[in-house]
């Protein structure tokens, strides 16, 4: 329809407000920003495993794990690159879970290891094969609590006990992979005596049982043939090293897009910004007129200022032809 020949257009002002600004220069920026050659380096295909199913209704934000940068403090942390590039050499096929970049960041500043120690454990991760996954996945224990009595009490049973047909492997959280690499970073090169009870509690915050500990530990050494000295080569360390800054500066610029585009500001516009009520469409006893009839007049015969009713407004309908032929035809019928 003509705009001259619309009553809408004819009687209302439109004003059109296309509130759109584009920069064609950021996804170029985007592309040169990417570090192709670590995400090379890093990659590691998808799994096998089903699609988790969605969480149940009770589940709060408090209780769902933190995204990879949700913690500011963690952009001007030096731990920042090897926790972000150990938890991208966690093998995806390991869990359904993905492992939290703030958890490897608070285990690996209450370990406080060396640059080089933190290298070795990214080798160890680096080097791990195929068959690591399932054969975790298999004897990883499922148990939440600790059987040893070192940490219980007498007569005293644990807060919340779950049901041994309701445990699952992806129930383990996954983040202790990397602990276990860790660990046996750490025993090659310190040659330490240290129990796994003190690597669950001061690294791990008791997270996970020794158990879980130990079996990941041996499934980890069994993947690299028990040989951990090939590693600890110099080439390979400095190119840990690198890795870990390059996943540093890589989560950085992603974190600072994000928060970027969601603290962009702009017009929310639906369409071109026209009315979508119909302007005849009354909105209260004084409104405009609906399909030609003031609101008035209908108020007057179907609102509270009717007249009364009255006998000679209630009336039969007149009859017709059809009526009249039917009480002929029972006239007949009854006199047969």
């Amino acid at each position: 329809m003509a705009k001259d020949h619309c009553p809408y257009y004819a009687d209302h002002e439109v004003d059109i407000d296309l509130d759109i600004d584009i920069d064609f220069n950021n996804s170029e920026d985007d592309d040169l920003d990417f570090d192709h050659e670590y995400f090379a380096r890093t990659y590691r295909p998808l799994s096998n495993l089903p699609t988790p199913p969605p969480s149940s209704h009770n589940s709060s934000a408090a209780q769902s794990p933190k995204t990879a940068l949700e913690d500011g403090g963690l952009l001007e942390s030096e731990l920042l690159g090897p926790a972000v590039h150990l938890v991208n050499l966690v093998p995806p096929s390991a869990s359904l879970a993905l492992p939290s970049v703030p958890l490897v960041h608070e285990m690996l500043t209450r370990a406080d290891l060396p640059h080089d120690t933190i290298a070795l454990a990214v080798c160890i991760l680096d080097s791990l094969n195929s068959r690591f996954s399932l054969n975790w996945r298999l004897v990883c224990p499922l148990s939440q609590w600790e059987t040893s009595t070192e940490h219980s009490k007498r007569h005293t049973l644990p807060a919340g006990p779950v049901a041994g047909s309701r445990l699952h492997i992806d129930c383990v959280n996954p983040e202790v992979i990397v602990l276990a690499s860790l660990i046996i970073a750490v025993k090659f090169l310190e040659d330490c005596s240290s129990p796994t009870q003190y690597y669950r509690s001061a690294w791990g915050k008791d997270m996970w049982t020794s158990a879980q500990i130990n079996v990941t530990e041996r499934c980890i050494m069994e993947s690299l043939g028990y040989r951990i000295l090939p590693l600890w080569d110099p080439q390979l360390i400095g190119d840990a090293l690198s890795d870990m800054e390059r996943a540093g500066r890589q989560g950085i610029k992603e974190e600072v897009c994000c928060r970027q585009r969601s603290m962009s500001s702009g017009k929310a516009v639906f369409g071109l910004g026209l009315q979508l009520t119909p302007v005849d469409t009354p909105e209260s006893e004084n409104g405009p007129s609906c399909a030609g009839r003031p609101v008035n007049s209908t108020m007057t015969a179907f609102g509270r200022r009717h007249s009364p009713i009255t006998r000679d407004s209630l009336h039969l309908p007149p009859r017709t032809k059809l009526d009249k032929s039917f009480e002929s035809f029972d006239a007949v019928v009854g006199g047969v």
